[in-house]
């Protein structure tokens, strides 16, 4: 199974573009029925921050539809995903496992103007 970018990172023309032509308006983040309760076609997002930060684009690990954005959380993700291959073996190998997988992951890093919602 190879690791491929999703480009979780979608392009954000239009949307620089519209906070150049409208720079006193407001942005708000309204969620669809797939990202909210399904009770309502869109949901206003209350919570809302904004951030530069980086994200994993890639699919390789979203068994949950995760999007790491932490570095340290990923480890420890690939720690209990190797455990049980590497217990039997020296603590040694286990870490350069580790140390593998992380380096492997490396080149996916996005930076990325992150839009944080919640209610």
């Amino acid at each position: 199974m190879g690791i491929d970018h999703i480009k979780l990172a979608h392009n954000t023309e239009k949307l620089k573009r519209l906070i150049a032509e409208h720079p006193d308006y407001p942005i708000v983040v309204l969620a669809g029925e797939e990202a909210n309760s399904g009770d309502y076609a869109w949901m206003f997002c209350s919570d809302v921050s904004f951030a530069v930060d980086e994200i994993l684009d890639t699919d390789y690990y979203d068994h949950d539809d995760t999007v790491f954005t932490d570095r340290d959380r990923l480890e420890e993700y690939i720690e209990d995903m190797l455990y049980d291959e590497y217990s039997e073996k020296p603590q040694e190998e286990y870490d350069r496992a580790i140390k593998a997988k992380v380096a492997e992951l490396d080149p996916f890093w996005v930076k990325v103007i992150a839009i944080y919602a919640t209610n």
